[in-house]
Formats: C-alpha cells, sequence, structure tokens
C-alpha cells in the first residue's frame, strides 16, 4: 500500500477503500497459491528453501508473462525458466542415473542388509547395535568388493558435484539478475 499522509484521505477517502480492498483480496490469493507450499515445508531441509524458490520463480513468470512491462521483460522471463529448470532438475535426483546404470550392468545389483552384531568373545547377539553390509552379486572376492564399493562412492560424489554445480549456478543467476526482477 503506497504511505500517504493522512490528509489524502480526507480528500479522496474512496482510495482508502480501494486499497484495503485490493490488500484483502491479493492477501486471501496470495494465501490460496502459497498453502500447499508452506503446508509442506519443514524448518530443517534446503529442500524447502529451494520449493520456496521455485514457487516463487513460477509466479514470477506468469505474472511477467500476463504483463510484460519494461523492455528486457523476455530475457528476465528466460533467466527464470532457466533457474525453473534448474529448481527442476536439483528436485530429480537423477544426476547421477547414467553412473548407476552402467556400475549395475558390471556389478549387479546392489543388495543392502542389516545384520545384529555379534561378539565373538562371548557368543551373545547384541539387538541394539547392528551393522550394514552392501554386496554386489559380481563382487566375488574382497577385492572386487572393494573395487566395486570404490566406483559406487564415485557415482554418490559425481552426483553431488552435479548437485551442487546447478545449485552454484542458479544461485550466479540470482544474485546477477535479483534487482532488473523488482
Amino acid at each position: 500500500m503506497p504511505e500517504y499522509r493522512w490528509s489524502h484521505y480526507l480528500t479522496a477517502p474512496w482510495e482508502l477503500l480501494d486499497e484495503w480492498y485490493r490488500a484483502v483480496k491479493f492477501g486471501i490469493r496470495n494465501l490460496y497459491q502459497w498453502f500447499p507450499v508452506i503446508w509442506s515445508d519443514r524448518h530443517y531441509t534446503s529442500d524447502g528453501l529451494f520449493k520456496v524458490m521455485h514457487h516463487k520463480l513460477v509466479l514470477m513468470q506468469r505474472e511477467l508473462g500476463r504483463n510484460p512491462y519494461y523492455v528486457g521483460a523476455d530475457r528476465d522471463l528466460h533467466t527464470m525458466h532457466v533457474c525453473e529448470m534448474l529448481l527442476d532438475r536439483y528436485f530429480a535426483h537423477n544426476y547421477a542415473d547414467k553412473c548407476r546404470e552402467q556400475h549395475r550392468e558390471k556389478w549387479g545389483e546392489m543388495r543392502s542388509f542389516f545384520e545384529p552384531s555379534y561378539d565373538n568373545s562371548t557368543g551373545d547377539v547384541e539387538p541394539d547395535a547392528c551393522r550394514w553390509f552392501t554386496d554386489w552379486p559380481r563382487a566375488t572376492n574382497p577385492k572386487l568388493e572393494a573395487k566395486a564399493k570404490k566406483e559406487s562412492r564415485r557415482c554418490l560424489e559425481q552426483e553431488r558435484e552435479l548437485a551442487d554445480q546447478d545449485i552454484q549456478y542458479l544461485l550466479k543467476l540470482l544474485s546477477k539478475h535479483y534487482r532488473s526482477w523488482d
């Protein structure tokens, strides 16, 4: 709402009513649009932050697409779309699919299981302490198993690097263009 002096509203009281009407109308619309995003948000995850950013970018693109009121609007729409695609790719979590598929073809499907800890000296089973084991059907000896584990870690590292690269590019675009999106 524009900030006028109180004397302005004495001479034009209909503007005060119009401002209150618009404030209530757009406030209710915002509650409706943002409710699903806010409802699913958890305060301890970065995904929540990125979901809010994604939703905001979608709403900004929709509004700017309807009313491109300045010269660089097409460029800004494109930049917003690139940011949206980066966030979509981040949410998809499929950065290492090709690497995992090659690993699966080479070593077979990874099997993971938990086993309770066993104390060899006393022969007792500790139900509270478990160990996690991972193996692959084609890793038949400890040397091959170590190699398969190393390659699996490399796939995870590749996934993290590509996700970090997308987020860094997203933040670079946002830091470069956010002022023109006022």
